[in-house]
């Protein structure tokens, strides 16, 4: 590899870094997103752990309280990257960044790690509200594998926000279509309900989605009960796959966005 190549990727490097702490003290700084990230999950594992209460499932506690900050994180996600391309066009910047050299991924794609990577203190907030309301004991099974499968799970929902939110490049009105895509993830996932219960049919769109391996990951590395290094490897292979078809989107969308000069439509 050339100096010169390096040279760029250091300047990528820092350029995704810088943009991603920026990002993130925005996020910080927005009630609404606090309260998906954070307050949101502890409601959902609230409800249903006094709906489980009794069930006598040994696996039933960190389960449910793992699946309540994954539906947090996601719905942040999901509205976090699509409002990064909407703010972009209300300040009027989408459209110098897509006539810029940079690509339009690389300033995209920290907004989605931040809003993924909000959902980090609704996974630690949760578990601490589990086991100081709930009783929960905080014990791991395979701890190390539960602390790589956070970032990995991160990444994964930040790629899968990221390219269902490309299409706000060429739709400024999309936000309403992204808001629709909250729930059946939450379903398709296993965030709600087993995925074993879904029809044969709608269990192979599950295995698609990163959140779906994203809760294996976190849930068999936790309490023990699946292959988290196989549900780990799945998530990295998805966010690769995510990535390739947003980086196609992308570039598609903003060439039928500038031909049909609906960039700087609100």
């Amino acid at each position: 590899m050339t100096a010169g190549r390096l040279d760029r990727l250091g300047t990528s490097a820092g350029f995704l870094a810088r943009a991603w702490r920026y990002e993130m003290r925005q996020l910080i700084r927005t009630r609404l997103y606090v309260f998906l990230a954070i307050l949101l999950p502890l409601i959902f594992a609230s409800m249903a752990f006094y709906m489980f209460r009794g069930s006598g499932k040994q696996d039933a506690p960190m389960s449910v309280a793992l699946s309540a900050a994954l539906m947090g994180m996601w719905s942040s996600t999901l509205l976090g990257s699509g409002n990064a391309i909407t703010r972009l066009r209300l300040m009027q910047l989408l459209e110098p960044l897509v006539a810029s050299p940079r690509s339009t991924f690389l300033v995209t794609l920290p907004f989605a790690i931040a809003t993924s990577s909000l959902g980090v203190y609704g996974l630690l907030v949760t578990l601490g509200w589990s086991a100081v309301l709930f009783d929960m004991p905080l014990h791991l099974e395979h701890p190390m594998l539960f602390f790589v499968a956070v970032p990995v799970t991160v990444v994964a929902l930040g790629m899968l926000g990221l390219l269902m939110a490309s299409a706000f490049i060429l739709y400024p009105t999309a936000q309403s279509l992204a808001n629709f895509f909250e729930f059946p993830v939450w379903m398709l996932s296993g965030m709600l309900v087993p995925i074993s219960t879904l029809p044969d049919p709608v269990q192979k769109i599950s295995y698609l989605l990163a959140p779906t391996w994203g809760v294996k990951a976190l849930t068999g590395a936790a309490v023990g009960n699946g292959s988290a290094a196989e549900a780990i490897g799945m998530c990295l292979l998805l966010t690769c796959v995510y990535l390739a078809v947003t980086l196609l989107l992308q570039r598609r969308f903003e060439w039928l966005a500038r031909s049909s000069g609906t960039l700087a439509l609100q």
